[in-house]
C-alpha cells in the first residue's frame, strides 16, 4: 500500500468535523483533495482494505505520504474550499473541468464608479457578478457584441470629461460624461445582467413599460430607441427554439465517457427555449460512474456559477439514487445534494417524453465536442500521449512507457517458425529496432517453447541484479531494454515471459494481450483487465501487437517462398548455391526469372544455366 506510520497517525488525528483533508506524495505534491461533513469518517474508508470502490483509489493510497486537513463551520462552505483548492492545485487524481484558461466568464464589476462588463478567466473577485463559463473566448466576445447592439454600454472606468470610444459609435448612452446619470445607467446594467441570464421576458415587460412612458411625455426619439431594442430581441426569439410551452427555467446536462477523460454538455433554457448550448472537458474520469461525473461537474461548473442558477436542472444518470459506495454514503453527493436543496434547485433524470430527448440530444453534442476536441490536440500525437498516460494508470506504471517491445510467433503446423519482435517509442513504431528470430526449437508445434526460446535469445546479455541489470556493452546498444514488455497471447505465453525474466533477474512490466475478447493479462492477477474498444491504451496495445504479427506473418512467408523457390532451382542442372543466391537476389521470384530473357539470365549464370532455366 505505500501507506507510512506517519500518514496513518495523521488520519487517526483528524476530527470529526467539516473541513477539507488533502492527500500528498513523498515530494509534497498534492495528490488528491476531497471534502466532508464529518473528516474522521470519510477518511477512514481510504484505509480500509475495500477502499470505498473509487477505481484510483488503490494508486492514490500507494502514492500517498502525507495527510492535511482544514476544517470549516459547514458542509457548504467544504465545498466551495474544496473546488477553490482544485483549481489552484491541481491535484492528480481528481476530476476537474480542464485548464480553467480555456474557460471564460463574462464580469460585471461594480467596485468602479461606472460599472464595468469585461471578460474574465476567474470568478474569485469579490463585488462582481460573474456569468457563464462559457466554453470559449470568440463565444463571449459574440454575446457582448451582441448585447451592447441592444443595450449600449460604456467602457470608461468614471465619469469625466472625454466620453469612451463607444459613444462615438452610439453605442455608449453616455454615462462617461454626464448625459445620463448613474441611476439611469444601473437600468442598463441590470438589463444586460437579465440578458445574460435569458430572462428576455422581464425585459420586454420593462422595456414596454418604460417606452409607453417615453411615448406619453412626447420623448419619441427615447421611445423609438426602446422600440428597435425590442425588436432586436423579438429576433433573437425567434432565433431561438421553442420547445416547451411552460416558460421554464432549466439546464440539461449529458457527458460521454472516454478513457480518463469525459466530454459535458449543457443545454440552458429560459423561459422554455435554448439559449445556449456549452460544452466543457472533465479531466481524470477512468473508473467512474456516470454519477459521480455529474458530482464533479455540478460542483465546478455551479460554484463558479452562482449568479445564472437554473430553477431545475435534469442529468443523464440520477445522483441521488447513486450515492453508496462499497464503504457507505458518498459524503460527497449528500453535500452537494444540500448546497443545491438550499438554492431550491431540483435535481432529477427524466425518464421520457422532450426532455429525455433532450438528454439524449446533449448526449451526441458531448460526444462530437470531445471528438473534435481530440481532434484538435495534434491529432495522433495527442492520442498517443492520452494513451501511455492511460497505460501507466491501467497497469501502476511509474510513467507512460516510453519503450515497448511486442512478440508473435508465427509458423505453419510447426513448420518454418519464425517470431517477430515490434518496437514502439513514445507511442510510435520504430522499424528500425524490429528485430525476427527463425525458430531453432526442433519438434511438434509448441508456441510456449518458441516463446521462450525468442525471449531467451532477446535478453541475451543481460543478467539482473535487483533493479539494477549488468548489461553488456554490445547488449546495451544493440538492445536497450523495454519499459514494457508486450506478449501476443494469454495466460500462458505471459507465463512463459515472467519465467523468463525471473530467471534473469530481469524487473521489467510484462502484459498478455489475447486476441480473442482482447483481454489484458497481467502477472500474479487472475482475472484480465477488460477494456473498451474506443480506449486509446488499448488502441495503442492493439496498433502494437498488429505490427509484430504482421511482421511476424512476413517474414513467415518469405521463408515459406524462399523455401519453395530454393526447391524449384535445386532441381535445375548448373545452378549451385553461388548462382541461386544471384538469382534470388536480382528476381526474387521463379515467375519474374520466367519472364526474364535468356540474354538477360546468360549474363549472370552462364549460356548452359540459362539454357536450363528456360525450361523452369
Amino acid at each position: 500500500m505505500g501507506m507510512t506510520e506517519a500518514l496513518t497517525k495523521q488520519y487517526k488525528n483528524l476530527p470529526h468535523k467539516p473541513g477539507v483533508y488533502i492527500f500528498k506524495g513523498a515530494a509534497g505534491e498534492t495528490l488528491y483533495i476531497g471534502k466532508a461533513r464529518d473528516l474522521k469518517n470519510r477518511v477512514s474508508q481510504y484505509f480500509r482494505s475495500g477502499h470505498d470502490g473509487r477505481h484510483q483509489i488503490p494508486f492514490l493510497m500507494g502514492e500517498a505520504s502525507a495527510l492535511e486537513h482544514i476544517i470549516t463551520d459547514n458542509e457548504i462552505e467544504s465545498l466551495f474550499l474544496e473546488s477553490s483548492l482544485i483549481k489552484k492545485r491541481k491535484p492528480k487524481y481528481n476530476i476537474k473541468l480542464r485548464d480553467d484558461k480555456n474557460y471564460v466568464f463574462i464580469k460585471i464589476d461594480f467596485s468602479t464608479e461606472i460599472p464595468q462588463i469585461t471578460t474574465a478567466r476567474n470568478a474569485d473577485e469579490a463585488g462582481a457578478k460573474y456569468f457563464g463559463p462559457y466554453s470559449s473566448a470568440q463565444k463571449v466576445r459574440q454575446t457582448l457584441k451582441f448585447a451592447r447592439g441592444i443595450f449600449p454600454y460604456c467602457a470608461n472606468k468614471k465619469i469625466g470629461e472625454r466620453p469612451c470610444f463607444y459613444y462615438y459609435l452610439h453605442k455608449c448612452p453616455g454615462v462617461c460624461i454626464g448625459k445620463i446619470s448613474i441611476q439611469e445607467y444601473g437600468e442598463t446594467v441590470k438589463r444586460i445582467m437579465q440578458f445574460l441570464s435569458g430572462n428576455l421576458a422581464a425585459i420586454k415587460k420593462s422595456l414596454k413599460s418604460q417606452m409607453r412612458r417615453a411615448a406619453q411625455k412626447r420623448r419619441f426619439e427615447t421611445a423609438a430607441r426602446i422600440r428597435d431594442q425590442l425588436k432586436s430581441l423579438e429576433i433573437m426569439e425567434e432565433k431561438q427554439k421553442a420547445i416547451f410551452a411552460k416558460k421554464a427555467d432549466w439546464d440539461f446536462i449529458s457527458y460521454f465517457q472516454a478513457a480518463d477523460k469525459s466530454g459535458v454538455n449543457v443545454f440552458e433554457l429560459r423561459g422554455g427555449r435554448i439559449i445556449d448550448n456549452k460544452n466543457f472537458i472533465l479531466e481524470n474520469t477512468r473508473g467512474k460512474t456516470g454519477a459521480e461525473i455529474l458530482e464533479a461537474f455540478l460542483e465546478n461548473y455551479y460554484s463558479e456559477n452562482s449568479e445564472d442558477l437554473p430553477k431545475e436542472i435534469f442529468v443523464q444518470e440520477n445522483i441521488g439514487g447513486a450515492m453508496e459506495h462499497s464503504g457507505g454514503k458518498n459524503e460527497n453527493a449528500e453535500i452537494l445534494k444540500n448546497f443545491f436543496v438550499k438554492k431550491r434547485i431540483k435535481i432529477s433524470k427524466p425518464a421520457r417524453g422532450k426532455k429525455a430527448g433532450l438528454i439524449k440530444l446533449g448526449q451526441k453534442n458531448a460526444q462530437e465536442y470531445f471528438e473534435n476536441w481530440l481532434a484538435q490536440m495534434a491529432g495522433e500525437t495527442a492520442r498517443t500521449t492520452l494513451a501511455l498516460s492511460f497505460l501507466a494508470q491501467i497497469l501502476g506504471l511509474p510513467q507512460g512507457p516510453r519503450r515497448m517491445e511486442c512478440f508473435d510467433i508465427s509458423n505453419t503446423q510447426g513448420t518454418n517458425a519464425v517470431a517477430s519482435m515490434a518496437v514502439f517509442e513514445g507511442g510510435k513504431p520504430k522499424k528500425s529496432d524490429y528485430r525476427k528470430f527463425k525458430i531453432k526449437t526442433d519438434g511438434r508445434p509448441n508456441d510456449f517453447a518458441m516463446m521462450k526460446e525468442t525471449l531467451e535469445r532477446r535478453f541475451r546479455g543481460y543478467r539482473g541484479n535487483g533493479n539494477a541489470a549488468a548489461i553488456s556493452e554490445r547488449a546495451e546498444k544493440k538492445w536497450p531494454l523495454p519499459d514494457l514488455l508486450v506478449i501476443d497471447g494469454g495466460k500462458g505465453q505471459l507465463g512463459i515471459a515472467t519465467e523468463v525474466l525471473a530467471k534473469l533477474g530481469l524487473e521489467i512490466p510484462a502484459i498478455g494481450l489475447a486476441k480473442r475478447e482482447e483481454e489484458i493479462f497481467v502477472p500474479q492477477k487472475s482475472d484480465p483487465i477488460v477494456l473498451q474498444k474506443s480506449d486509446y491504451a488499448l488502441q495503442l496495445l492493439q496498433r502494437i501487437r498488429d505490427e509484430a504479427h504482421r511482421f511476424a506473418v512476413t517474414f513467415h512467408k518469405k521463408i515459406r517462398s524462399r523455401q519453395a523457390y530454393g526447391s524449384a532451382l535445386d532441381e535445375i542442372p548448373g545452378i549451385g548455391p553461388k548462382k541461386k543466391k544471384q538469382l534470388i537476389k536480382k528476381y526474387g521470384t521463379i515467375k519474374k526469372i520466367r519472364e526474364a530473357s535468356h540474354a538477360e539470365l546468360a549474363s549472370l549464370v552462364g549460356e548452359n544455366g540459362a539454357k536450363n532455366l528456360d525450361n523452369l
